[in-house]
Parts: structure tokens; sequence; C-alpha cells
């Protein structure tokens, strides 16, 4: 992968080395309800932690110009809770030719995210307007990963540009797990390469008692993945991102966990109302699982999302509202697995310097999920979570 390519060639080489990376740090209030990372059905990151400090992440990453046409690239990042002490997000190489005409393309291998946000822009698969991302970007950042090549053909005008991509991808045959057993959450903690997805605790059985996780990552029945996406920006109206995305795999495959058969369309915009900032997202998709050759397990899922953000000299103010639910179908009545639910999040961030930023969050979440019977709660509750995070940038 890309990691081995940029440690191997190190500076000095006539390569071109760029890069930078930060630490990030947090106070956090969050509400009574435990945490999904904890094994619970809270929907915030934070969970019944209460009050107190976090060390959010810790990040390196870099760009190797390789050749004038071939780019390397990694992510590397450690978070106290995952599996391993370093933990590669994105890494892959990517080969553009020059080109001196209004057309271009490129292909890119390796492991990184799939075209689908229109929040996540800035390394890390973070956010330049909020510390929590989207219900649609907080499930992609824990179970979407492109581990495999995507093509991208691109036509570039004097005012317009369009884009078009195809990819094919394997390692991603459990997503759609945490959507169906546990519903949609609200956090900035991404799944690692080598990392796993924790459960709810209501899954345990008696034969596997305790925690329950599963491998996001990994490849089940063998069947390849694809998605195609296509892009068009114009300078002055804005953006509009298209993606049609499907995991073909076998929903009655296993191999140490089962295939989870996801696929969804995604519909993105960006653009500008005066000095405004309006960024808008919508998914719909369906993911299945056969365990009994005569029946299949389908969820439903739908997620949406409308941001307006402001920019002020080193200030910057975002508001987002979100709305997201799911349908679970052929399910045993008392499983109690779907949901619905909105959330608001309100963040406020000052750069006093380049290399330093604070923000200040708050997020509301109510939600609907009969599921929280299961631990003897109310199945409507109302997740609340405020921080002060402070970015170190170097």
């Amino acid at each position: 992968m890309a990691i081995a390519t940029l440690l191997a060639a190190g500076p000095g080489r006539g390569q071109d080395l760029s890069g930078g990376g930060y630490l990030d740090l947090r106070l956090a209030n969050s509400g009574d309800e435990r945490a999904a990372v904890d094994g619970g059905l809270g929907k915030t990151r934070f969970g019944d932690d209460g009050t107190g400090f976090h060390l959010a992440e810790a990040a390196l990453y870099g760009n190797l110009q390789l050749t004038e046409d071939l780019l390397g690239y990694a992510d590397v990042r450690y978070e106290p809770s995952q599996r391993t002490a370093v933990d590669l997000i994105e890494s892959y190489v990517r080969y553009r030719p020059v080109s001196l005409s209004p057309w271009r393309w490129s292909v890119k291998a390796g492991a990184f995210f799939p075209p689908v946000s229109e929040e996540n822009t800035a390394p890390g698969w973070t956010s330049p307007w909020t510390l929590t991302p989207s219900a649609i970007n907080s499930w992609v950042g824990e179970e979407l990963r492109t581990i495999g090549t995507e093509a991208k053909v691109e036509w570039r005008g004097e005012s317009d540009h369009i884009e078009g991509e195809v990819a094919m991808f394997g390692w991603n045959e459990a997503a759609g797990v945490a959507l169906a057993e546990r519903g949609w959450t609200m956090t900035d903690r991404i799944t690692g390469l080598f990392d796993r997805l924790r459960l709810p605790n209501a899954l345990a059985t008696p034969a596997k008692p305790g925690a329950v996780w599963r491998e996001p990552f990994a490849q089940i029945d063998g069947n390849p993945g694809w998605y195609a996406g296509l892009s068009w920006r114009h300078e002055d109206w804005g953006k509009l991102d298209l993606i049609y995305y499907d995991n073909e795999a076998d929903p009655h495959a296993f191999e140490h966990e089962y295939a989870w058969h996801t696929r969804f369309v995604g519909a993105g915009t960006q653009t500008a109302i005066g000095p405004v900032t309006v960024l808008a997202q919508v998914m719909s998709g369906t993911t299945t699982v056969a365990p009994d050759e005569d029946e299949a397990y389908d969820t439903d899922f739908q997620a949406a999302y409308l941001l307006l953000g402001y920019r002020l000299g080193q200030w910057r103010i975002a508001a987002r509202a979100d709305f997201f639910a799911t349908e679970a179908q052929n399910h045993d009545p008392d499983d109690r697995l779907s949901e619905h639910g909105a959330a608001q999040t309100v963040a406020l961030s000052w750069l006093p310097l380049d290399y330093v930023k604070l923000t200040l969050e708050g997020l509301r979440v109510d939600s609907w999920r009969t599921q929280r019977l299961s631990y003897g709660l109310s199945p409507g509750q109302v997740d609340h979570q405020v921080q002060l995070g402070a970015k170190f940038m170097f």
C-alpha cells in the first residue's frame, strides 16, 4: 500500500514529500445513555461518560509525489480505544497523467473513502465545519472503505467541471451490520483498517456472552463490489454529486461472520447563497443478511441533512439538521430493530493561529428505537452532547 511507499522512499530522493498532522483534544459533556462504542444504543460518541477530557485522536498524513504523474498518500492515526496502537485510515497510490486538453483521467488503488461526503473534506475524514459529522458520514466513516481500484474521467470547461468514476473493491462485505443491528449514530470516531466495530451488548447470546464485535473490512464471499459516481461543478452555481454503491455481498455467505449485501443511492450538493455555504446530502438503501436459506432479513435505511455555514475572518459558524430512519423487514417483532430520529448540531469555530483551531459544538439527537426495551429503557431517548475541541495542527 501507499504507506509502505511513503516510508520506503523517504525524503532526499528527488520526490516531493508534503503533509502534516494534528492533535485533537476534547472536553465533552454527554447524556446518560451508553455510547455505541461501549456496546450501548446511545447516538453520540461519548455517551454516558458525563463530563470528561478526551484525546479524540492524533494523526499524521502525507503525500509523496513520486513522479509528475504518480502520487502516494497515507493517513495514520492513534486513538485510545482502537485495537492497535496505530492504525491506517487511508493509504493509496494515484496515477494521473498530465493533460493539456479539457479531458483528464486517473486511476487510484489502495484503501480510501468512496466519494460520498459533502462535508468531510479535511484530512482524516474530518469536517471544516463541525466536530461531529452527519449521520450519513458518521456511518461512512465507521463501515465503508474502498479497498480496491477507482478509475476517474474528468472534463474541464471554462465554467463547468464534470467527473465520472467507477470502482471495484473487496473487503467490505460486513458493511451494513451496524445500521441493521444498532442504527444510525452521530460520531466522529472513524474505524481504522485494522480496527473492529462494537455492536450492542443486547446482541450477545448465552453461547457468546460479553462484548459483540464485527470486522467491517472483511472478505467473506469473494464477490467484488462496485460503485459509480457522477459529479458536476459550476463555478457560479456550485456542485452536484450522485453515487450508486453495491458491495455485491452474498447474504448467505459466512466466514467467522455473515456477509451483508448493502446497496444505496446517494446525492449531495454544495452551493452558496450570498456569504452562506449550503451543504446537503440524502441517502437511501437496503442491507440484507440471510442466515437461513429460506428467509432473508432486510433493513431499509434513509438519512438526509442540511448544513448552513458562515465564515467571518477567523470565525466559522455552522448549523445542521439531520433526519434518519431504518425499517426492519421480515424480522421477528421481538427484535425491535427499526428506528427513526432527528438531530440538530450547532458549531462555532475560531482559528486564532494558523496551527490552532478551537470549536464549541452542541448536539441534540432525538430518536425512537424499540431495541432499547432490551435494556429496560424507554424506546424514545434524547441524547445531548456538548464539546469544546482544541485541534493543534502542524
